[in-house]
């Protein structure tokens, strides 16, 4: 079901230990670690989303370790994130336009909301700052639980059986740039869409001319 954006640091203990995670419970966190290595899902020809409490929230990211600091590694999130979620608890992943995943010692995955969950600046309030909530919605008992929990769903912009309208097309033509902004897995799905109509195997060809694919 997931696949990796980059390979498994060779070091990847080393990188773990640097997570402080000291219980059983989260045992399971640290072998899908070892397996994978940042999950994009918003990079993927598929919706994937979690349940929570009756509301379906879209996952952007599984953090790995990755040069990509403030969006993909779990180190760096952690670090940017430290005392804004709970003590001993670890950022894992990104949801729902800037909330996070949070495991806990006791390995059950939570829900913290940015605009329910952070600290909030307030000129009224002493020391500037207004309480913290941190009652997160409970995502699943365990880590093991979550995963099972990821609900995936096929776009249907992405469908290459279906042919792209010859408007969008039209609009392709004079901004090919756009194009290219999604991941290769998504762009290669493009372009079996453009194969379909004569306007679009006409932009491959200007695609081809312009150096932008072989």
């Amino acid at each position: 079901m997931f696949e990796s954006k980059y390979a498994v640091p060779r070091n990847i203990d080393k990188l773990i230990s640097k997570l402080k995670i000291t219980t059983d419970s989260q045992n399971s966190y640290i072998k899908f670690l070892k397996k994978y290595n940042v999950i994009a899902f918003d990079e993927d020809v598929f919706d994937y989303s979690i349940d929570c409490q009756g509301e379906s929230l879209p996952l952007e990211v599984m953090f790995g370790f990755s040069k990509k600091r403030d969006r993909e590694d779990v180190i760096a999130n952690n670090w940017m994130y430290l005392n804004r979620i709970p003590k001993r608890s670890i950022a894992i992943a990104s949801l729902n336009f800037g909330d996070l995943l949070c495991l806990y010692p006791n390995g059950k995955v939570y829900h913290w909301d940015h605009e329910v969950n952070d600290l909030y600046f307030d000129m009224t309030v002493r020391n500037g700052y207004l309480e913290q909530n941190l009652d997160l919605k409970l995502v699943a008992n365990s880590f093991d639980e979550f995963l099972t929990k990821i609900i995936k769903t096929e776009i249907e912009d992405y469908d290459p059986n279906v042919p792209y309208s010859d408007d969008y097309i039209d609009f392709l033509m004079n901004d090919s740039k756009y194009f290219f902004m999604f991941s290769k897995k998504i762009i290669q799905v493009c372009l079996k869409k453009l194969e379909l109509s004569e306007k679009g195997r006409e932009l491959i060809a200007k695609f081809k001319r312009e150096g932008l694919i072989r």
